[in-house]
């Protein structure tokens, strides 16, 4: 019986046998993710880091192996006794055969017709990013990535093409396996295949009214068919803060001090013996005790398999990053997971599930005055952080009147923990051969729970304000996606047609219970019922959004390409509620021409041509319906009013009115474009010149007092956006072992106001306490003016006279009086620089020999300004700096040595409003420096391994800047509620570190 079950398995094992391969390119370099299948089978399956992969093939009968790679020319191998093989394959003699995602479906680059970039995951892994921001840093032309903060945890400010509205977001769209709006934090980087950055409107227009800042078209990796395959990717990096300011010690502070009390007939604050003292003992360096170099650590563990019919990939991934200040710190803990099902030959499956875990502390510092860090710098050095007993000392005679910044940092909890969980489902039904019915389904949901604590030494408890809070909240939202795409060929004819139907909907609810005047925080916020005073609140918020869509796509002789599309779309947040967003596009690939045909040197040649029409809703929910005011209005955060002077009463009022008509933010653009290549594919190059105008800008109006004051939303105005952006890239050398590859983006856009209803200007208010009416909108200017004081340095001792007509002083500020009333008031204000660069590059440059790489990024802006809110404060008598730590006031006016930095004199009307304080921001950043070694394969196949790659590199190791402060890249507090009107104003953010990393990437 044995027997006649082993014989049938003999007699299979005998016909098959397996084959052994290799995959590598012309210069000798394994292609991991190469697809090999045998011909006239379903039998399919991968190459490996190493570009190994083995097939079993039968004994008998013709066996003929189809070898493809993206970019590559495909091979057909007929295997005969072989029992092993090398396989190299030539460079795709035409790019534009390459498949690339377009919003619902994705389409052969030849017949793409609009503005896009694509980003691979090979690009991605080359630096140690936390997020996925940072991958599009530098790498695609039109694409401006600034990081407005160096807190851990914090997302980066993206800008394609420039800022598209004055109220609403400028972050682009962002489109996760389908999913329209998924959370980028979500997702680790390393899970990511590709990115696809869809700039112009004939590309973003299928996105209607949520795609006018541009969409950015995320594709996660999935598993491969083959062996199970591990990846476990580690790094660590040291973290530093990049520079410090030059800040007196404690011997020259005190000299300065005493100067300062002379020119304003006070007594000393030192005396003789105490500044010799100081000679001996340089102080206290705060910006040294409130930062830290912490030690930072990510893991990143896949497992990955497949067969024929199914495919999966699970992924976890950890962040650990303390910030560069005390007592801060992000974690995250990402699981995602992808698994694809072919049911039968009709349809397919697809399903991605993706949790995040985040957990921080104290890393929503803002900047501004208030902030620990920003304290950090104005208070002064002859202050010891404690007594001799160990105890705080909380405030200090001189220098700033502000809380000590160490025991703010250490004594206030701001601690967020909470729950992200997002599951897609994809079903394509494959109705005919040319007809395929999708569905995508996304349901996600978001618990957050927030605890905050000021105790007693903190600046709120100073004041009697202690207080401890916590807040819970919930958000959900479901979106349905269904579309129908119909492809079919025909003779020279080729026609691709999309038709959808898709709605979501959005809910969140929260409460917040805070109390006040705890009698003991021993217990910390974990007991609100010790304090005197207890409030809750809560809120609720709900919209919707339904969409049509119709897309076709036509090409002739994949020569002359067409694309046209519109969208319909309908949201619950305006009066106007639907709006229609149409696009088309045309093409023209040249190289297709018999001219061009036969070409040794032009590979690829496409001219492009684009028009379309994008919306952005700009407002919240609930903005077109009348509303009472329901937040803290009395001490301590506490509702209501003190009717009769002493008894708190809880009350409501009526809020601002509301436009009786909101319409939609439209944006119509129009672009024209060159894609080529050239010797094979060896180099290519993209060019596109574009000119937007976005209509209907909604902003936030001052109401008249008589209608009860505050401010409402209206359409007003309209502004433009003009631009060019180039990329150049490709391998211009690669010889034997060697090869140089390299990319170049350039990126330039000018923008003007062109309407502001009527207006000629308006002034922006509430940017950081420090620089309220600091920015301004101009008819005929561009975003990001600075408004203030033109500062003219100092009156010298032969204008004596002049300054006199002003009530100052040789020696005092000078400033442009623009009306001529010999007065220095607001009225003189005017525009004094502008935050906007004029135009931002990326280059990225990999020289590999044999198994080690060196790459390095260079990244950087021109032509922009920063408005400094730090350094006002640094020369003292601003805000709670009442005396001077900046080292440049050694060299104040005297009439000895007649500088441009004013005296002390309390007549000197040294504003903070003033061009004294705009400095130029160009830099140019070092990224990513790395060198990486990938161990020879014949060792990894003693060691049962497929990949073993270490690596160094270091980020942001220097940057080229005229800007004395921290960090040309960051902004300011309310960047996020003004994004396009404050950009450039500076509010003492903490810098970007600058980072040494030491990774592995090992594959089993």
């Amino acid at each position: 019986m044995l027997m006649f079950i082993l014989v049938p398995f003999f007699e299979l094992s005998a016909q098959q046998r397996t084959i052994a391969g290799k995959i590598i390119d012309q210069a000798g370099t394994p292609l991991a993710g190469a697809t090999v299948t045998l011909k006239g089978s379903d039998l399919a399956t991968t190459t490996d880091s190493s570009g190994t992969f083995h097939v079993n093939v039968n004994n008998t009968g013709k066996n003929i192996l189809i070898i493809s790679y993206l970019g590559f020319i495909p091979q057909e191998i007929t295997v005969n006794n072989q029992s092993s093989l090398t396989i190299q394959l030539k460079q795709g003699l035409n790019s534009l055969d390459s498949v690339v995602v377009v919003g619902y479906g994705s389409l052969r680059k030849k017949d793409v017709t609009a503005a896009t970039s694509t980003i691979k995951a090979d690009e991605i892994v080359k630096r140690p990013l936390t997020t996925v921001e940072q991958a599009l840093q530098g790498t695609a032309a039109g694409v401006v990535v600034q990081s407005n903060s160096g807190q851990p945890g914090n997302g980066l400010s993206v800008r394609i093409r420039g800022a598209n509205s004055i109220t609403g977001s400028n972050e682009p769209l962002y489109v996760i396996d389908g999913f329209v709006g998924g959370n980028v934090s979500s997702i680790s980087v390393n899970d990511i295949e590709s990115m696809e950055i869809l700039k112009d409107a004939a590309a973003t227009a299928v996105y209607g009214s949520r795609g006018s800042n541009g969409v950015v078209i995320i594709t996660t990796k999935t598993g491969k068919a083959g062996k199970t395959k591990i990846d476990f990717n580690p790094w660590f990096s040291k973290a530093q803060i990049p520079k410090k300011l030059n800040l007196m010690n404690a011997y020259d502070f005190a000299r300065a001090l005493n100067a300062q009390n002379a020119a304003q007939n006070t007594s000393p604050a030192f005396t003789d013996a105490q500044i010799a003292a100081f000679k001996q003992n340089p102080g206290t360096d705060w910006q040294d005790e409130i930062t830290q170099e912490p030690w930072i650590q990510n893991y990143q563990l896949s497992v990955s398999g497949g067969a024929p019919n199914v495919n999966y990939l699970f992924s976890f991934n950890y962040l650990d990053q303390p910030g560069l200040i005390l007592n801060q710190y992000y974690k995250k803990a990402i699981l995602h997971a992808n698994v694809n099902f072919k049911i039968n030959s009709k349809v397919d499956v697809k399903m991605y599930v993706n949790t995040l875990l985040p957990k921080n502390r104290n890393t929503g510092y803002a900047g501004d005055i208030t902030d620990p860090f920003a304290q950090a710098f104005q208070w002064d050095p002859t202050s010891p952080v404690r007594d001799s007993t160990g105890a705080y000392i909380l405030k200090s005679k001189y220098g700033s009147n502000a809380i000590n910044p160490v025991a703010q940092a250490n004594n206030q909890f701001d601690d967020n923990s909470g729950t992200y969980i997002n599951g897609t489902g994809v079903l394509n039904w494959h109705i005919t051969k040319d007809l395929t019915f999708t569905t995508n389904n996304t349901y996600d949901v978001n618990w957050n729970y927030g605890q905050n604590l000021r105790g007693p030494q903190t600046a709120d408890g100073l004041i009697g304000n202690d207080y401890a809070q916590n807040t819970a909240s919930r958000a959900w939202s479901f979106q349905n996606s269904n579309f129908l795409t119909y492809n079919h060929r025909f003779g020279y004819h080729s026609i691709t047609a999309t038709a959808l139907y898709e709605q979501r909907k959005y809910e969140a609810m929260n409460v917040t219970a805070r109390s006040v005047n705890l009698s003991t925080y021993a217990l910390g916020y974990y007991n609100l019922g010790l304090g005197t005073t207890q409030k809750t609140t809560s809120g609720y918020s709900a919209d919707a959004l339904q969409s049509f869509m119709g897309r076709v796509v036509y090409s002739y002789k994949d020569k002359y390409l067409l694309t046209a599309a519109v969208r319909s779309d309908g949201s619950s947040h305006l009066t106007d509620k639907y709006s229609t967003f149409p696009s088309i596009s045309a093409g023209w690939n040249i190289a297709k021409e018999d001219f061009l045909f036969s070409s040794t040197v032009v590979s690829d040649l496409k001219l492009r041509a684009s028009w379309g029409i994008t919306g952005n809703q700009a407002v919240p929910a609930y903005a077109s319906i009348a509303k009472i005011n329901t937040g803290t209005q009395g001490p301590n955060g506490t509702l209501g009013y003190y009717y009769n002077g002493n008894t708190l009463s809880i009350a409501t009022s009526l809020g601002s009115p509301v436009s009786s008509s909101l319409k939609w933010e439209e944006n119509t653009e129009t672009n024209i474009g060159v894609d080529a290549s050239f010797f094979k594919g060896r180099l290519t190059f993209t060019a596109d010149a574009y000119r937007k105008k976005i209509t209907n800008l909604l902003y936030n109006y001052q109401a008249a007092y008589y209608l009860g004051g505050g401010s409402y939303i209206r359409n007003m105005g309209s502004l433009e956006n003009k631009g060019l952006e180039f990329s150049l890239g490709g391998t211009p050398v690669s010889v034997g072992k060697f090869s140089w590859t390299a990319n170049l983006t350039f990126s330039l856009n000018r923008n003007k106001v062109l309407d502001l209803g009527g207006l000629d200007s308006v002034v922006l208010s509430n940017v950081g306490s420090a620089q309220s009416n600091n920015s301004i909108l101009v008819v005929g200017k561009s975003l990001g003016n600075f408004y203030g004081y033109q500062y003219l340095g100092t009156w010298k001792s032969n204008e004596a006279a002049q300054a006199a007509q002003y009530g100052m002083n040789p020696g005092n500020s000078k400033y442009t009086d623009v009306n001529g009333d010999h007065k220095y008031t607001p009225d003189d204000y005017m525009v004094i620089g502008n935050g906007t660069p004029k135009y931002s590059w990326g280059f990225i440059s990999d020289l590999r020999y044999d198994n080690i790489t060196l790459s390095f990024m260079l990244q950087g802006t021109q032509g922009n300004q920063i408005y400094s809110g730090t350094f006002p404060y640094t020369f003292g008598g601003q805000g709670d700096a009442r005396n001077a730590t900046n080292s440049d006031i050694l060299n104040v006016w005297t009439p000895q040595n007649q500088t441009d930095i004013p005296t002390f004199q309390s007549s000197s009307n040294n504003s903070i409003h003033s061009s004294r304080y705009v400095y130029n921001a160009s830099y140019v950043k070092l990224r990513n420096l790395s060198l990486s070694y990938r161990f020879p394969q014949s060792m990894m196949s003693r060691l049962k391994m497929i990949n073993l790659e270490v690596y160094v590199s270091g980020q942001n190791l220097f940057c080229i800047t005229k800007y004395p402060g921290y960090d040309p890249e960051v902004t300011n507090a309310n960047y996020g509620a003004y994004p396009a009107l404050s950009q450039g104003l500076e509010t003492g953010v903490i810098p970007n570190p600058r980072t040494y990393t030491f990774g592995l990437r090992t594959t089993f």
